[in-house]
């Protein structure tokens, strides 16, 4: 064998064994049998798995199982489908607030409802919701009855919006990768052992933002739309035509931020912890408006006041029974921002419970050193001061998106398709850097060349589908309305070229990382934090996922895999205290165990990796404090049963107090790669946030067209 041959054998194995894993082998198998009806029958496998992972860990305890009087979080539920139930809206915020008194916004006390009014058919079932005498019930019927509500509502209301997040992200790439990725992302451990273990309907708040985020993550327009001229004559009609079709574009994703804002704002009422994404969203609307004012004030005036006025609206319909009187409304917001309460509840790994439990002098614990009042406001001031960078940064690419959607040169009258697509480029990312969403192989370029030819060539859009691949046009991107929702195209195929192109814009490529480094702010600077918040920054950590070792975006996306690992992991870890104390101490092991080995996470493979990375070492270091508080938990009682009982009965939290120690600094950890890596992103396009200030008052530069159309208008004036 030539030696040529024999290395680029070695390099293929090298490569196969850094991107491999047990979920690859298996869905390569999965398509190459299904014979042709590989996209039907993954989607009911994937389907058929996510439900039951999700019944399997529902086997097990629950939060507060067997512990009277207050039970936990799943007495919490059943009661408050009672009250709801029984007693008049009007009560509902003031009913025995000792005894789990409702403190979620109204779309809460609305699903309680609802799950209270279908379990009150089903016979037998009556008795364990009525009001008062039901307090406490385990019966296995109603418990078989709450597991199946939230599996239901999960697969309703949280499974659809991811689906339609990674159809949009994951536009153009292979059906093996968005399959993984699909995968990947459904059987995360933290949410599962959450809401189908310990017990919760944190799925519907996700599922909510996960819709919002899919709204507002949109696509570059396409070079060339509209360009198809064959002579001079031809040129000003297709420079004309193409900028309708672009501002086409403009409005759809406008009113797609529009959407946005009511689901927004539908999970804002669902559960006020949706506030830990509230300014990452009201930047990246934001800064869409400001671009708008710069194409013309009119424009980002009416793009402000319907996305303003439709938040107000649901807010105002969700919040109706309870604006008849400033006690009534009072009250409702006195219950969902508790301020009396501390800083943070139980051992939660943010700033303010390490430095608590750090071996300090009594006197200089913030508790004794602060009161409530002035703790609250220091945790306020440190989350503006952490969130303001990564806000106006989202603001910017949000404008600069505007700019790209809109973006004619003076020369248009000439264009030509190459010539569009230079153009283009001169704002968008190169091909081949870190961010371009574009092709990466030779042959994902010449995929790439095709589809933009198709698109010049041939009229129309192709309804979406996630598990299809490509479209008929060779992977020209469908239109931004399109995707797995099944929008039809704008217009007839014989009217409508293709507009959008399959790159995300600016405001699109930042915004997983802004939303990851925002909520992490909330989570480790922010006021009255749960263990179980750490699930908000999980969300677009989760939906980063795509495959191991994946080289798109030239190794970005391998690097993103590995963040994100480790960031789940991390996130599972810091909430085991809880998930122990409610019973699902195997169905953690078995679950964060199985999800590692599919997706083929080998945290210690940096050891002896010839390639040496930060993420890999520490991936590494932290994977190996994780192992060893687990075995020192196990094996601590085991081998050294007097230690283990004199330690504990002085230090009782000492289990809980070593989890904060390790998960508080890698969150930390977590939170400054995104701000780093959003940095990344910003730059390879180009985004200047500096430049803003005068941006809405900057004129653009007009076409002689345009020029001779404003003149005309200002005449008739």
């Amino acid at each position: 064998m030539l030696p040529g041959a024999a290395a680029l054998g070695t390099s293929s194995q090298r490569r196969r064994e850094r991107t491999d894993s047990p979920l690859r082998r298996w869905v390569r198998f999965m398509l190459r049998e299904a014979d042709g009806q590989g996209d039907w029958v993954m989607s009911v496998v994937i389907a058929l798995a996510a439900v039951w992972v999700r019944a399997a860990v529902g086997l097990g305890g629950w939060s507060g199982r067997g512990k009277p009087p207050l039970h936990g979080d799943l007495e919490a539920q059943r009661h408050w489908m009672e009250l709801t139930l029984h007693l008049p809206l009007s009560r509902w915020y003031e009913y025995d607030l000792l005894y789990w008194g409702l403190d979620y916004p109204p779309l809460t006390a609305y699903v309680s409802w609802t799950c209270g009014a279908i379990g009150s058919l089903v016979p037998g079932l009556a008795p364990h919701l009525a009001l008062d005498s039901s307090r406490g019930s385990e019966d296995p019927l109603l418990i078989l009855f709450l597991r199946s509500s939230v599996l239901a509502l999960d697969v309703l209301l949280y499974m659809p919006p991811v689906l339609f997040f990674l159809s949009r992200r994951l536009h153009g790439r292979g059906r093996r990768t968005r399959t993984i990725a699909i995968l990947s992302v459904l059987l995360q451990p933290s949410l599962v052992l959450i809401d189908h273990g310990h017990f919760q309907y944190n799925s519907i708040m996700l599922g909510l933002c996960a819709g919002c985020f899919a709204l507002l993550y949109s696509s570059l327009p396409n070079a060339d739309a509209g360009v198809a001229s064959t002579g001079p004559a031809a040129a000003g009609a297709q420079g004309d035509k193409r900028k309708e079709l672009k501002t086409d574009l403009s409005r759809q994703v406008s009113y797609q931020y529009i959407a946005a804002a009511v689901l927004f704002s539908l999970a804002l009422c669902f559960k006020q912890m949706a506030l830990y994404f509230a300014p990452a969203v009201f930047a990246v609307m934001l800064g869409r408006c400001w671009g708008l004012a710069g194409v013309g004030f009119e424009r980002g005036f009416i793009c402000f006041a319907s996305i303003g006025a439709v938040t107000a609206l649901t807010f105002l319909v969700m919040f109706a029974p309870w604006l008849t009187s400033l006690a009534s409304i009072g009250q409702v917001i006195h219950r969902i921002f508790p301020l009396a309460r501390g800083i943070f509840e139980d051992k939660v790994a943010n700033l303010w419970c390490l430095l608590s439990v750090l071996p300090l002098p009594a006197r200089y614990k913030l508790k004794n050193a602060m009161t409530s009042a002035a703790l609250a406001r220091l945790s306020l001031g440190t989350t503006l001061a952490t969130i303001l960078a990564p806000c106006v940064h989202l603001f910017a690419a949000a404008a600069q998106t505007v700019q790209m959607e809109m973006f004619l040169d003076e020369d248009k009258v000439n264009a030509t398709p190459s010539a569009a697509q230079e153009r283009l480029a001169r704002l968008a990312p190169s091909e081949g850097s870190v961010l371009s969403g574009g092709a990466r192989s030779n042959a994902d370029r010449r995929r790439q060349a095709r589809s933009f030819a198709a698109a010049s060539e041939t009229g129309g859009s192709e309804l979406g589908s996630l598990f299809a691949g490509r479209s008929a046009l060779n992977g020209a991107a469908p239109s931004v309305s399109g995707s797995i929702m099944g929008l039809s195209a704008l217009g007839s195929e014989a009217e409508r070229p293709l507009i959008a192109s399959k790159t995300p814009s600016p405001a699109a490529q930042v915004l997983p990382y802004a939303l990851l480094s925002v909520s992490l702010s909330f989570f480790l600077f922010g006021f009255q934090t749960h263990e179980k918040s750490v699930l908000l920054p999980l969300l677009p950590l989760t939906l980063l996922l795509t495959v191991k070792g994946d080289e798109w975006g030239g190794g970005a996306g391998a690097t993103d895999w590995e963040w994100a690992v480790l960031g789940n992991n991390v996130g599972v870890f810091s909430m085991w205290p809880l998930l122990q104390k409610d019973g699902q101490s195997l169905q953690y092991l078995v679950l964060v165990l199985f999800w590692n080995w599919a997706i083929g996470s080998a945290p210690f493979s940096a050891l002896r990796s010839h390639r040496q990375t930060f993420i890999g070492w520490a991936s590494a270091a932290i994977h190996a404090g994780i192992l060893f508080l687990h075995a020192l938990e196990i094996l601590l009682p085991l081998l050294l049963p007097g230690l283990e009982q004199r330690v504990t009965s002085r230090y009782p939290d000492i289990y809980a107090v070593l989890n904060v120690l390790l998960s508080a600094p890698a969150l930390g950890l977590l939170w400054a790669w995104a701000l780093k890596r959003q940095l990344e992103v910003g730059l390879a396009c180009g985004i200047e946030p500096l430049g803003l200030l005068g941006g809405a008052q900057k004129k653009q530069r007009k076409t002689p067209a345009a020029a001779k159309r404003s003149e005309a208008a200002k005449a008739s004036h």
